[in-house]
């Protein structure tokens, strides 16, 4: 019986402590911040980044009507003002005083840009230009291929030779030619050239002529300023839109630019 009693008080004194010892609280783990990934960007194979068609239109302030600047320089449209671009003489199209300027920066021997050119640019002339809601303004940016400057400057020569539009289609038609070597791109553009009727010594002087130069030289420029290293960018008023974009999402995003207007 003693022996019971000793083992019972035992077990009493054992489940008292362990009643009696505080028991520590679950450890806190502090929760990360929710972060919100990146919009998935796609590298091409010349290093180029182009925004995905999928990714989110962007809010943003609408800009004034724009009230295009003449001069003999070209036009500046307010929103091309708004962006420190400027004029073109040549490579326009539609009424300058349209609510909403489109300014492309493009290369002749960019794949992306020739997509653009083939599938998506002649209806948006013929959806939005023509109908006097978009004025269109090309600027040369050649950064993707060996002769892309040369096809620029031919395409800049023809403009002064009122025949900006036809070199422009000859030029992004012929394809892969401005990946190949200097001699072959240049008699690809005096083909050209012949077939469209132009002075071919004309325009191979104007080729030549530094001041030709130069305005190459004033798109790069503009472009980097704007923080542009890709082609094909567009700029729909004041906001960026890159890449190949399909002619829904222009539809789309041309609707509710007017619309905010």
């Amino acid at each position: 019986m003693h022996q019971r009693w000793l083992v019972l008080s035992i077990l009493i004194w054992l489940i008292g402590c362990t009643a009696a010892a505080p028991v520590p609280p679950p450890p806190t783990i502090p929760r990360l911040p929710t972060v919100t990934p990146e919009p998935l960007l796609k590298v091409t194979p010349t290093s180029r980044i182009i925004r995905l068609a999928e990714n989110p239109i962007p809010t943003f302030t609408p800009t004034p009507r724009p009230t295009a600047v003449l001069s003999t320089a070209g036009v500046i449209t307010a929103a091309m003002a708004q962006l420190g671009l400027s004029a073109e003489p040549y490579a326009v199209l539609g009424d300058p005083n349209a609510p909403i300027t489109i300014v492309e920066f493009t290369d002749f021997g960019c794949s992306f840009c020739r997509r653009h050119h083939q599938f998506t640019f002649r209806q948006l002339v013929d959806e939005f230009v023509e109908r006097g809601q978009v004025f269109y303004v090309v600027k040369q940016f050649p950064i993707t291929s060996p002769q892309g400057e040369l096809a620029a400057l031919a395409a800049i020569c023809a403009g002064e030779q009122g025949t900006y539009w036809a070199m422009h289609n000859a030029l992004f038609a012929a394809g892969d030619v401005w990946d190949s070597d200097a001699s072959t791109a240049h008699r690809q553009i005096m083909t050209i050239a012949a077939d469209l009727g132009l002075d071919r010594a004309e325009l191979q002087a104007c080729i030549e002529r530094p001041s030709t130069q130069d305005v190459i030289a004033r798109h790069v420029s503009e472009a980097h300023a704007l923080h542009i290293f890709g082609t094909p960018v567009f700029f729909v008023n004041n906001q960026l839109l890159s890449g190949a974009q399909p002619i829904e999402r222009w539809r789309e995003l041309l609707q509710f630019i007017a619309e905010a207007e």
